[in-house]
Protein backbone atom coordinates (compact mmCIF):
# COMPACT_ATOMS: atom_id res chain seq x y z
CA UNK A 1 0.00 0.00 0.00
CA UNK A 2 1.48 3.36 -1.03
CA UNK A 3 -1.18 5.83 0.09
CA UNK A 4 -0.72 9.60 -0.05
CA UNK A 5 -0.25 11.21 3.35
CA UNK A 6 -2.38 14.29 4.02
CA UNK A 7 -2.40 16.91 6.75
CA UNK A 8 -5.47 18.68 8.17
CA UNK A 9 -5.32 22.37 9.06
CA UNK A 10 -7.15 21.50 12.30
CA UNK A 11 -3.88 19.93 13.52
CA UNK A 12 -2.72 23.50 14.17
CA UNK A 13 -5.80 24.81 16.00
CA UNK A 14 -3.95 24.84 19.34
CA UNK A 15 -1.26 27.17 17.96
CA UNK A 16 -3.28 29.49 15.70
CA UNK A 17 -2.77 33.17 16.43
CA UNK A 18 -6.43 33.93 15.68
CA UNK A 19 -9.52 32.26 14.24
CA UNK A 20 -9.06 29.10 16.28
CA UNK A 21 -12.02 26.82 17.02
CA UNK A 22 -11.33 25.37 20.48
CA UNK A 23 -10.71 27.13 23.82
CA UNK A 24 -7.04 27.44 24.73
CA UNK A 25 -4.86 28.09 27.75
CA UNK A 26 -2.12 30.01 25.92
CA UNK A 27 -1.64 32.25 22.90
CA UNK A 28 -0.94 30.87 19.45
CA UNK A 29 1.79 31.86 17.01
CA UNK A 30 0.81 30.80 13.46
CA UNK A 31 -1.53 32.36 10.93
CA UNK A 32 -3.80 30.21 8.77
CA UNK A 33 -1.73 31.04 5.70
CA UNK A 34 1.42 29.94 7.54
CA UNK A 35 -0.31 26.67 8.41
CA UNK A 36 -0.83 25.84 4.73
CA UNK A 37 2.75 26.67 3.78
CA UNK A 38 4.01 24.69 6.78
CA UNK A 39 2.12 21.60 5.60
CA UNK A 40 4.01 21.86 2.33
CA UNK A 41 7.33 22.30 4.12
CA UNK A 42 6.67 19.21 6.24
CA UNK A 43 6.51 17.06 3.09
CA UNK A 44 2.84 16.11 3.06
CA UNK A 45 1.30 14.81 -0.16
CA UNK A 46 -1.95 16.76 0.14
CA UNK A 47 -4.21 18.88 2.29
CA UNK A 48 -7.56 18.85 4.06
CA UNK A 49 -9.13 22.20 4.93
CA UNK A 50 -11.93 23.00 7.39
CA UNK A 51 -14.61 25.43 6.24
CA UNK A 52 -14.91 27.41 9.53
CA UNK A 53 -11.34 28.67 9.06
CA UNK A 54 -11.76 29.65 5.41
CA UNK A 55 -15.37 30.69 4.81
CA UNK A 56 -14.28 34.25 4.00
CA UNK A 57 -11.93 33.00 1.26
CA UNK A 58 -13.09 32.11 -2.23
CA UNK A 59 -12.63 28.63 -3.62
CA UNK A 60 -10.22 30.10 -6.16
CA UNK A 61 -8.10 31.65 -3.39
CA UNK A 62 -7.90 28.34 -1.51
CA UNK A 63 -6.97 26.43 -4.63
CA UNK A 64 -4.21 28.93 -5.43
CA UNK A 65 -2.87 28.97 -1.86
CA UNK A 66 -2.65 25.17 -1.76
CA UNK A 67 -0.94 25.11 -5.16
CA UNK A 68 1.64 27.64 -3.95
CA UNK A 69 2.41 25.27 -1.07
CA UNK A 70 2.80 22.42 -3.57
CA UNK A 71 -0.19 20.54 -2.19
CA UNK A 72 -3.33 19.26 -3.89
CA UNK A 73 -6.56 19.96 -2.02
CA UNK A 74 -8.07 16.54 -1.40
CA UNK A 75 -10.85 17.08 1.14
CA UNK A 76 -12.96 20.00 2.37
CA UNK A 77 -14.54 19.61 5.82
CA UNK A 78 -17.69 21.32 7.05
CA UNK A 79 -20.54 21.04 9.53
CA UNK A 80 -24.13 21.06 8.29
CA UNK A 81 -27.05 20.10 10.49
CA UNK A 82 -29.08 17.48 8.62
CA UNK A 83 -30.70 16.11 11.78
CA UNK A 84 -33.89 18.09 11.25
CA UNK A 85 -37.49 17.06 10.49
CA UNK A 86 -38.32 16.46 6.85
CA UNK A 87 -40.29 19.67 6.56
CA UNK A 88 -37.23 21.70 7.55
CA UNK A 89 -34.61 19.64 5.75
CA UNK A 90 -34.64 21.51 2.45
CA UNK A 91 -32.89 24.57 3.85
CA UNK A 92 -30.20 22.43 5.48
CA UNK A 93 -29.73 20.41 2.30
CA UNK A 94 -29.45 23.52 0.13
CA UNK A 95 -26.75 24.95 2.38
CA UNK A 96 -24.90 21.66 2.06
CA UNK A 97 -25.34 21.75 -1.73
CA UNK A 98 -23.57 25.13 -1.78
CA UNK A 99 -20.68 23.70 0.24
CA UNK A 100 -20.47 20.72 -2.09
CA UNK A 101 -20.35 23.08 -5.07
CA UNK A 102 -17.55 25.00 -3.31
CA UNK A 103 -15.65 21.76 -2.73
CA UNK A 104 -15.88 20.85 -6.40
CA UNK A 105 -14.84 24.38 -7.45
CA UNK A 106 -11.63 24.20 -5.41
CA UNK A 107 -10.75 20.87 -7.02
CA UNK A 108 -11.11 18.62 -3.99
CA UNK A 109 -12.61 15.18 -4.63
CA UNK A 110 -13.92 14.54 -1.09
CA UNK A 111 -16.31 16.59 1.02
CA UNK A 112 -16.37 15.55 4.68
CA UNK A 113 -19.55 16.43 6.53
CA UNK A 114 -20.06 16.63 10.28
CA UNK A 115 -23.74 15.96 9.75
CA UNK A 116 -25.63 17.54 12.59
CA UNK A 117 -26.56 17.83 16.23
CA UNK A 118 -28.67 15.28 18.07
CA UNK A 119 -31.72 16.96 19.59
CA UNK A 120 -32.88 16.30 23.17
CA UNK A 121 -36.32 14.85 23.69
CA UNK A 122 -36.67 13.26 20.24
CA UNK A 123 -36.27 9.47 19.79
CA UNK A 124 -32.90 8.64 18.22
CA UNK A 125 -34.56 6.38 15.66
CA UNK A 126 -36.58 9.32 14.36
CA UNK A 127 -33.53 11.57 14.23
CA UNK A 128 -31.62 8.85 12.40
CA UNK A 129 -34.29 8.76 9.70
CA UNK A 130 -33.92 12.54 9.25
CA UNK A 131 -30.17 12.15 8.98
CA UNK A 132 -30.36 9.38 6.39
CA UNK A 133 -32.84 11.38 4.31
CA UNK A 134 -30.60 14.45 4.38
CA UNK A 135 -27.40 12.56 3.62
CA UNK A 136 -29.06 10.76 0.70
CA UNK A 137 -30.14 14.07 -0.86
CA UNK A 138 -26.66 15.51 -0.37
CA UNK A 139 -25.01 12.40 -1.82
CA UNK A 140 -27.12 12.79 -4.95
CA UNK A 141 -25.95 16.38 -5.30
CA UNK A 142 -22.33 15.39 -4.65
CA UNK A 143 -22.57 12.82 -7.43
CA UNK A 144 -23.96 15.44 -9.80
CA UNK A 145 -20.88 17.66 -9.30
CA UNK A 146 -18.38 14.82 -9.43
CA UNK A 147 -17.29 14.48 -5.81
CA UNK A 148 -17.84 12.04 -2.94
CA UNK A 149 -19.53 12.96 0.33
CA UNK A 150 -17.85 11.28 3.31
CA UNK A 151 -18.54 11.04 7.05
CA UNK A 152 -16.56 9.41 9.83
CA UNK A 153 -17.04 7.32 12.93
CA UNK A 154 -17.04 10.44 15.01
CA UNK A 155 -15.92 11.37 18.51
CA UNK A 156 -17.76 14.72 18.36
CA UNK A 157 -20.39 14.36 21.13
CA UNK A 158 -23.32 16.09 19.34
CA UNK A 159 -23.24 13.51 16.51
CA UNK A 160 -21.76 10.54 18.36
CA UNK A 161 -25.09 8.93 19.38
CA UNK A 162 -25.90 8.32 15.69
CA UNK A 163 -22.47 7.76 14.10
CA UNK A 164 -20.12 6.87 16.96
CA UNK A 165 -19.51 3.21 16.17
CA UNK A 166 -18.35 1.54 13.01
CA UNK A 167 -21.54 -0.51 12.77
CA UNK A 168 -23.75 2.61 13.04
CA UNK A 169 -21.82 4.30 10.25
CA UNK A 170 -21.93 1.20 8.03
CA UNK A 171 -25.69 0.79 8.54
CA UNK A 172 -26.29 4.39 7.44
CA UNK A 173 -24.07 3.95 4.37
CA UNK A 174 -25.90 0.74 3.47
CA UNK A 175 -29.29 2.45 3.76
CA UNK A 176 -28.21 5.41 1.60
CA UNK A 177 -26.74 2.95 -0.90
CA UNK A 178 -24.96 5.52 -3.06
CA UNK A 179 -21.47 5.43 -4.58
CA UNK A 180 -21.29 9.14 -3.73
CA UNK A 181 -21.61 8.54 0.03
CA UNK A 182 -18.73 6.78 1.69
CA UNK A 183 -17.05 6.54 5.10
CA UNK A 184 -13.89 7.78 6.80
CA UNK A 185 -12.35 5.48 9.39
CA UNK A 186 -10.87 7.47 12.30
CA UNK A 187 -8.39 5.25 14.13
CA UNK A 188 -8.83 6.86 17.58
CA UNK A 189 -12.56 7.61 17.55
CA UNK A 190 -13.42 4.05 18.73
CA UNK A 191 -11.69 4.81 22.05
CA UNK A 192 -14.42 7.30 22.88
CA UNK A 193 -17.22 4.77 22.47
CA UNK A 194 -15.18 1.91 23.98
CA UNK A 195 -14.98 -0.02 20.72
CA UNK A 196 -11.96 -1.93 19.40
CA UNK A 197 -10.48 -0.02 16.43
CA UNK A 198 -10.14 -3.19 14.33
CA UNK A 199 -13.80 -4.02 14.99
CA UNK A 200 -14.87 -0.55 13.84
CA UNK A 201 -12.74 -0.72 10.72
CA UNK A 202 -14.02 -4.18 9.81
CA UNK A 203 -17.62 -2.94 9.98
CA UNK A 204 -16.84 0.12 7.86
CA UNK A 205 -14.59 -1.63 5.33
CA UNK A 206 -17.20 -2.12 2.54
CA UNK A 207 -17.79 1.65 2.41
CA UNK A 208 -14.30 2.94 3.20
CA UNK A 209 -13.00 5.85 1.09
CA UNK A 210 -10.68 7.72 3.45
CA UNK A 211 -8.71 7.20 6.69
CA UNK A 212 -7.83 9.60 9.51
CA UNK A 213 -4.80 8.45 11.48
CA UNK A 214 -5.12 9.70 15.04
CA UNK A 215 -3.99 8.55 18.47
CA UNK A 216 -4.72 9.39 22.10
CA UNK A 217 -3.93 8.31 25.64
CA UNK A 218 -6.03 8.29 28.81
CA UNK A 219 -5.19 11.03 31.27
CA UNK A 220 -4.26 10.03 34.80
CA UNK A 221 -6.63 11.09 37.61
CA UNK A 222 -5.96 14.74 38.40
CA UNK A 223 -3.51 15.16 35.51
CA UNK A 224 -3.80 18.74 34.20
CA UNK A 225 -4.60 19.19 30.52
CA UNK A 226 -5.81 22.07 28.41
CA UNK A 227 -7.02 19.97 25.51
CA UNK A 228 -8.91 16.74 26.09
CA UNK A 229 -12.06 14.78 25.24
CA UNK A 230 -14.18 12.47 27.38
CA UNK A 231 -15.45 9.06 26.34
CA UNK A 232 -19.07 8.00 26.64
CA UNK A 233 -18.17 6.44 30.01
CA UNK A 234 -16.39 9.52 31.31
CA UNK A 235 -12.81 8.44 30.62
CA UNK A 236 -10.69 11.45 29.70
CA UNK A 237 -8.24 11.27 26.78
CA UNK A 238 -5.66 13.60 25.31
CA UNK A 239 -4.36 13.52 21.74
CA UNK A 240 -0.83 12.28 21.16
CA UNK A 241 1.57 11.69 18.32
CA UNK A 242 0.78 8.59 16.30
CA UNK A 243 3.53 6.60 18.04
CA UNK A 244 2.60 7.43 21.63
CA UNK A 245 -1.10 6.66 22.10
CA UNK A 246 -2.92 3.43 22.94
CA UNK A 247 -3.99 2.65 19.36
CA UNK A 248 -1.56 0.29 17.60
CA UNK A 249 -1.49 1.58 14.04
CA UNK A 250 0.68 -1.17 12.59
CA UNK A 251 -2.00 -3.91 12.44
CA UNK A 252 -4.58 -1.38 11.22
CA UNK A 253 -2.37 -0.39 8.30
CA UNK A 254 -1.66 -4.06 7.59
CA UNK A 255 -5.41 -4.73 7.49
CA UNK A 256 -5.93 -1.82 5.12
CA UNK A 257 -3.31 -3.34 2.87
CA UNK A 258 -5.09 -6.70 3.02
CA UNK A 259 -8.32 -4.92 2.04
CA UNK A 260 -6.52 -3.35 -0.96
CA UNK A 261 -7.33 0.10 0.35
CA UNK A 262 -6.10 2.70 -2.14
CA UNK A 263 -7.30 5.94 -0.57
CA UNK A 264 -5.36 8.57 1.36
CA UNK A 265 -4.10 8.52 4.95
CA UNK A 266 -4.69 11.82 6.70
CA UNK A 267 -2.78 12.55 9.90
CA UNK A 268 -4.80 14.23 12.65
CA UNK A 269 -3.12 15.57 15.79
CA UNK A 270 -5.04 16.90 18.81
CA UNK A 271 -2.35 17.31 21.45
CA UNK A 272 -0.71 20.36 23.00
CA UNK A 273 2.86 20.06 21.67
CA UNK A 274 4.10 22.10 18.72
CA UNK A 275 2.33 20.38 15.80
CA UNK A 276 5.20 21.16 13.43
CA UNK A 277 7.51 18.87 15.40
CA UNK A 278 4.87 16.19 15.98
CA UNK A 279 3.67 16.06 12.38
CA UNK A 280 7.18 15.88 10.93
CA UNK A 281 7.81 12.80 13.07
CA UNK A 282 4.36 11.36 12.34
CA UNK A 283 4.84 11.60 8.57
CA UNK A 284 8.17 9.79 8.83
CA UNK A 285 6.61 7.17 11.14
CA UNK A 286 3.73 6.40 8.77
CA UNK A 287 6.08 6.14 5.81
CA UNK A 288 8.23 3.66 7.73
CA UNK A 289 5.17 1.57 8.57
CA UNK A 290 4.03 1.62 4.94
CA UNK A 291 7.44 0.35 3.81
Amino acid sequence: MSSSILLIDYNFDWVLREGYLNPRTRAGFLTLEEVVSTCGELGADGLELMHPYWEDHSARQLKRMAAEAGLPLVCYIFHSDLIVPSGYGREAAERTFRLLDRTAEMGARLAMIVPGTVKPGVPLAEQRSWLVEGLAACAAHAQSVGITLVAENIDYPPVQPLMGTGAECAAIAAEIDSPAFRLIFDTAAPLFVHEAPRQAMAAMAPYLAHVHLKNARPLKPGEPAGRYLDSTRGRRFQGTSLREGVVDLKPLLAELQRLHYNGCLSIEYQGEADPRDVLRQDIAYVRRLLR
